[in-house]
């Protein structure tokens, strides 16, 4: 049993002060992670990828395994898409805000259990403060509305913590109950990205256990129903592909997808201080505090403990991604809410006035180099927009960068004032209003706008245009599982993988299309020897894209 030091403050359950703040950080983060999610078209890399498994997944009508291209999709488990489809589903059918819902309601759900947590172990203010560093963490923010499932990898590794610490450090009779939500949340997280959602909560879990001198605990009755709830949801999907004949997909997964990025990677090799300069910007604006958050004091048994937890959690998530080879950012996202949760801490004590000196100044001074910051920021908005004027091509879009650089000038001005005035609680609230605005004006405006740069729609329509239903469309140059084009024509492009490949593609009598990106498009029409005409070309991004034919045929 918890001792009696551990048992969480009455300050904990005021009613009125919990409603309050809950549904202050549920209709703040879903409006900061909601804003504009259906306002433009998706963006590659991943966007389109996941997209197009679903979509054909749904074409297909079978939903045991995601095809992309007429090909299996072997890199990630079913879950993922599975919640894209029922995102669909709540919007009506295959849409961009549809398949970017699971990642919404990822967001927002970790900002509440990180305020339920954070509330749990360091007090109502700290956990209410926990939860709005969290949303607006730059990167956290961008990851609740882009469609890729590392975002909901993260909310289920945070619930299987939230569930154990709470069935852990709580005399109730709900623990089993808890413990069983732990084991559910794991094995739904081994199904959205494989071992590493056991492996991580799981060895959060032992160690702490271990350094708190509890390792008995693992021998109650409590954790055979996470063991058991856990093999529930992870294995029959896996399992079934075994039974089925899809041995390979498991072996594509797990060897080259793994253990072979984790040992000898194929892609995204980095080196091992990686994550370094990655937590101070991908944590932005609240990065600057991590460090000295690590080591505010603690008050009580309960702090004492939760402290410990959360510091192996940072440790355990950081230290295990920097040891293998292949390294994203994307990666540390289940590190975020434990960030969060040690920073809403440091800024509760600074909010109640009982922060030491050292604390007082490392907040000031860093809240002084953010105000940097947002002049940097209003600078590079204005000057982006004077350069974007003079280019010429890209005066509409430019203008828009002027209210832009209104609202983090006006942000950074309220933040001089109040350190000026030495009232660092609304120097801390300045920039935390600040980049909720940027984030909101972003979503709202200058997304949809960089889709002219970015997006394949209107490209793909223009194909559909031309390329009849019963002719043929290939691809090349397109990286293995490029699925823009194909999501926005709703048409497979088979890959043809070499020049080779291409010659005798175009060379045959009937008429057919290819598809080609490539960042030097003039070099790849001119060194073609078989029959091709220029039928389309559009500058997407930092490449160019065209639509070939072998001859004429009828007319377009």
């Amino acid at each position: 049993m918890p001792s009696s030091a551990a048992t969480p403050r009455a300050d904990h359950f005021a009613p009125s002060r919990e409603r309050s703040r809950i549904l202050f950080l549920f209709i703040g983060s879903l409006l900061l992670f909601g804003a504009g999610i259906g306002m433009r078209s998706l963006w590659n890399p991943n966007e389109p990828v996941y997209a197009e498994g679903a979509r054909e997944m749904m074409l297909r009508g079978s939903y045991f395994l995601p095809y992309v291209n007429g090909v299996i999709y072997s890199d990630k488990p079913i879950f993922y898409f599975w919640t894209m489809l029922a995102g669909c589903l709540f919007t009506g059918g295959m849409s961009e805000a549809g398949l970017r819902i699971p990642s919404l309601v990822s967001g927002v759900l970790s900002v509440l259990l990180v305020y339920r947590l954070g509330r749990r172990i360091f007090g109502i203010r700290a956990g209410f403060l926990a939860g709005a560093c969290l949303a607006t963490t730059i990167m956290f923010w961008w990851h609740s509305q882009y469609i890729q499932m590392d975002q909901l990898l993260s909310f289920l590794m945070l619930a299987a913590l939230y569930a154990f610490f709470e069935g852990k450090e709580t005399a109730s009779p709900r623990r089993p109950l808890l413990w069983a939500a732990s084991g559910a949340c794991m094995g739904l997280a081994f199904l959205t990205k494989g071992p590493v959602g056991l492996v991580l909560p799981a060895a959060i879990m032992g160690l702490y256990l271990l350094l708190a001198g509890e390792l008995r605990w693992l021998f109650r009755r409590e954790m055979v129903w996470m063991g058991a709830l856990f093999l529930l949801f992870a294995v029959p999907w896996f399992a079934s592909l075994a039974l089925t004949g899809h041995r390979e997909v498991l072996e594509d997964f797990f060897i080259r997808h793994n253990f072979e990025r984790a040992t000898d990677p194929f892609n995204h090799r980095q080196p091992f201080w990686y994550y370094g300069p990655r937590l101070l910007s991908d944590l932005f604006p609240w990065s600057i505090f991590l460090a000295a958050a690590l080591f505010v004091p603690v008050r009580n048994e309960m702090e004492r403990r939760g402290r410990l937890f959360i510091r192996l959690w940072l440790g355990v998530v950081l230290v295990a991604f920097s040891s293998v080879g292949s390294k994203r950012g994307v990666y540390l996202l289940p590190l975020y809410p434990a960030a969060a949760l040690v920073m809403g801490k440091f800024w509760d004590d600074v909010f109640a006035d009982r922060a030491a000196g050292w604390m007082k100044k490392w907040a000031r001074y860093g809240l002084g180099f953010l105000g940097i910051c947002l002049g940097i920021m209003t600078l590079a908005c204005f000057g982006g927009m004077l350069y974007g004027l003079r280019s010429g091509s890209y005066g509409r879009e430019a203008i828009w960068l002027v209210p832009a650089g209104a609202i983090v000038l006006t942000g950074g001005i309220m933040l001089w004032r109040a350190l000026r005035a030495h009232r660092l609680p609304e120097a801390a609230v300045a920039v935390g209003l600040t980049m909720s605005a940027v984030y909101l004006y972003a979503g709202l405006f200058l997304f949809p706008l960089a889709d002219r740069f970015k997006s394949p729609a209107p490209f793909s329509r223009q194909v559909l245009a031309v390329v009849p239903p019963e002719e043929e469309i290939r691809s090349y140059g397109l990286w293995r599982w490029d699925a823009a084009y194909i999501f926005y024509t709703g048409r497979l492009m088979p890959v043809l993988h070499s020049p080779d490949e291409v010659e005798a593609y175009l060379s045959q009598e009937r008429r057919v299309f290819l598809l080609v990106e490539s960042s030097e498009m003039d070099r790849f029409l001119s060194s073609l020897k078989a029959p091709s005409r220029l039928v389309l070309r559009q500058d997407i991004g930092h490449k160019t894209t065209a639509l070939l034919t072998n001859h004429d045929g009828p007319p377009f």
